[in-house]
C-alpha cells in the first residue's frame, strides 16, 4: 500500500469516475486502474464496487476509505512541517515569563503565532524572581520576560525593552488582622508567618528580600500557592496586584499599611534576549509583538 494509491483512491472517490480522476492527477486511466487493483490486492479487500456504471466504495472500503482520509491528512501535515523546518523556522521556542507578569496580555500574541507558525512548538516556563534571567543567561530560553532593576541588569549581555510596569502589593487576610488591632509597623508582624516565593533562578541564593530580621518564614513555590495561604489567615506577603484585585474589592484581602514599609510597590518588566545572537523567525516574530506592549517606558537598550 502506498500514498498514491490512497491519493488515486481519494481522487476516484471525490471525482466520481476514473477519467476524472485521470485528469485531476495528471495520470492515464490504466495506471490509475492498475493503482486500485494493487492497493486491494495488498489490503486482501475489495474496496471499490465495480458492478455499476459509476465505481463506488463496498461496505468494507467505506471504512478503509475513511481511514484512508487520516492519513493523506497526517502525511499533508508532515509534508507542511518539514517545509516549515526547510525554511528555517524553528521546531521550537521557549520563553521564560516572571509569573508576576500576567499572561493575558500576551494571549493575543501567541494567538498570532500559533495561526502563522502552527509547525513551531512555543514552550513556555514560569519563573519567578531573577528564574527568567538565569534561563536566557544558561541559554535554557530564546526569550525571557521578568520584573527586575535596570542596575540589575546592567551585569548581564542582554538587549532588554521595558515593556510594562506591574504593581505587587502588600496584603494579609481580615482573619489575621484581627489578631493585631493596632497594628502600625512591621516589627508587630514578627510572630506572624511571612508567605515567601522562592527564586527559580540562581542570583539571589541565599538572599532574602524585604524580609525583617527575626521574622517567621513560610516558603512556597509560586503566587498562587502564597495567596492561598494568605486568604487563610497563615500569614502575609507581597502578591501581584492584578492575582489580588478582585480579593481586595471584595474584602478577602487588605492592603497593609505599615509605617516603616511600603504597601504597593511598582515593578517594570522587560523582554529580554542574549546580546549578539540572531534569533530564528519565529523568535523574532515574539520579540517584536511583545516589544510593542511598551507603552512608553523606553528604548530597547544592550546592556
Amino acid at each position: 500500500m502506498t500514498l498514491e494509491q490512497l491519493k488515486m483512491l481519494k481522487a476516484v472517490i471525490q471525482e466520481g469516475s476514473l477519467q476524472a480522476a485521470s485528469n485531476r492527477l495528471f495520470k492515464t486511466q490504466p495506471a490509475i486502474s492498475k493503482g486500485l487493483q494493487q492497493l486491494e490486492s495488498t489490503l486482501g479487500v475489495t474496496v471499490l464496487d465495480r458492478s455499476g456504471y459509476k465505481l463506488k466504495l463496498t461496505q468494507q472500503g467505506e471504512l478503509i476509505y475513511q481511514k484512508a482520509l487520516m492519513l493523506l491528512e497526517q502525511s499533508d501535515q508532515l509534508n507542511q512541517m518539514a517545509n516549515h523546518f526547510k525554511t528555517g523556522y524553528e521546531a521550537k521556542v521557549v520563553i521564560a515569563v516572571d509569573a508576576m507578569f500576567d499572561l493575558v496580555k500576551l494571549v493575543p500574541i501567541f494567538e498570532h503565532i500559533q495561526q502563522e507558525f502552527p509547525h513551531t512548538q512555543i514552550l513556555l516556563t514560569q519563573e519567578f524572581l531573577t528564574g527568567g534571567i538565569d534561563a536566557i543567561v544558561s541559554k535554557k530560553a530564546e526569550l525571557a520576560i521578568s520584573a527586575a532593576e535596570a542596575n540589575f541588569l546592567k551585569t548581564f549581555k542582554l538587549v532588554t525593552q521595558p515593556i510594562y510596569t506591574e504593581s505587587v502589593i502588600n496584603v494579609a487576610a481580615p482573619k489575621m488582622l484581627k489578631r493585631h488591632q493596632n497594628l502600625m509597623e512591621s516589627s508587630q508582624l514578627k510572630e506572624e508567618y511571612q508567605i515567601i516565593v522562592q527564586d527559580s533562578g540562581s542570583f539571589t541564593k541565599d538572599v532574602e528580600l524585604d524580609v525583617q530580621l527575626g521574622q517567621r518564614k513560610w516558603y512556597v513555590n509560586d503566587y498562587h500557592s502564597k495567596r492561598t495561604l494568605c486568604l487563610s489567615g497563615i500569614g502575609w506577603g507581597r502578591l501581584p496586584y492584578f492575582m489580588v484585585k478582585d480579593d481586595i474589592r471584595n474584602g478577602r484581602l487588605t492592603p497593609l499599611r505599615l509605617s516603616d514599609s511600603q504597601t504597593e510597590i511598582k515593578i517594570k518588566s522587560y523582554v529580554m534576549k542574549r546580546k549578539g545572537e540572531i534569533l530564528g523567525p519565529v523568535a523574532t516574530r515574539l520579540w517584536n509583538e511583545i516589544s510593542q506592549l511598551n507603552h512608553g517606558l523606553g528604548e530597547i537598550r544592550e546592556e
